[in-house]
């Protein structure tokens, strides 16, 4: 029932709950325009989707290849916007060690690996680079050096969620994000109806909701219990 909860919280917040003002497909319109927008700025749908691994001879590796993958573990999850990091395993077995590779910018990547033209192969035994080409889910990873075989894969991404057209659909965005989704589609419908003002206050209170979610899903953590220096008298 995500779909219609959501539409009853925008309505409340536009004082609108008999619809008189605002027609329901385009409230769910402007509710998924946000849960699209809360899952960009927070990245809180997030994957590590179990089959990704590396090809002898593959350099690049797109986000489409993994979406089925994806949507295979995340009910309700629509395509990958990007990689947050990359491990790839040095050997194929349960223990094999699966170090992260460093990140480099594409312009640097282009000049330092990709000179080589493609005969910059390698069996890891040390953490090696890649770089992202594209954005959003046409986006793709490249890997230097170029995997010589097989190897275990993780990647850490971030998803877009797909559209709620149903009440039935499963909605992957977490709780406390998915309070905040009423705020920024009641912005919208304010800004569709020229109420610049309104919008703007409305705006505000999304702004506030967002770091509040973060916080209190990162609570302080203590870094040890025995953080007090032993004394003997």
């Amino acid at each position: 029932m995500a779909l219609a909860r959501y539409v009853k919280e925008v309505q409340n917040l536009l004082n609108d709950q008999q619809g008189q003002f605002f027609p329901i497909p385009t409230i769910e319109n402007y509710v998924n325009r946000s849960r699209r927008r809360i899952a960009y700025a927070s990245g809180c749908i997030r994957c590590l989707p179990k089959g990704t691994r590396t090809f002898g001879g593959k350099e690049v590796y797109p986000f489409s290849d993994w979406q089925s993958l994806v949507q295979g573990e995340i009910p309700g999850a629509d395509q990958i916007l990007a990689c947050r990091s990359l491990a790839v395993s040095i050997g194929m077995g349960p223990g094999a060690w699966k170090p992260m590779w460093r990140r480099v910018v594409w312009s640097d990547f282009q000049a330092r690996f990709r000179i080589y033209n493609g005969t910059f192969y390698g069996t890891m035994s040390e953490p090696g680079w890649y770089a992202q080409f594209g954005s959003g889910p046409a986006g793709a990873l490249y890997l230097a050096p170029i995997p010589a075989q097989e190897n275990l894969m993780e990647v850490d991404l971030t998803i877009i969620p797909a559209p709620l057209l149903t009440d039935d659909d499963p909605d992957p965005i977490p709780y406390p994000w998915s309070d905040a989704v009423s705020f920024w589609a009641a912005v919208l419908a304010l800004m569709q109806q020229q109420r610049g003002q309104d919008a703007q206050a409305m705006a505000q209170l999304f702004n506030a909701e967002m770091p509040m979610c973060a916080a209190v899903v990162c609570p302080q953590m203590l870094q040890s219990p025995y953080g007090a220096s032993l004394r003997s008298a």
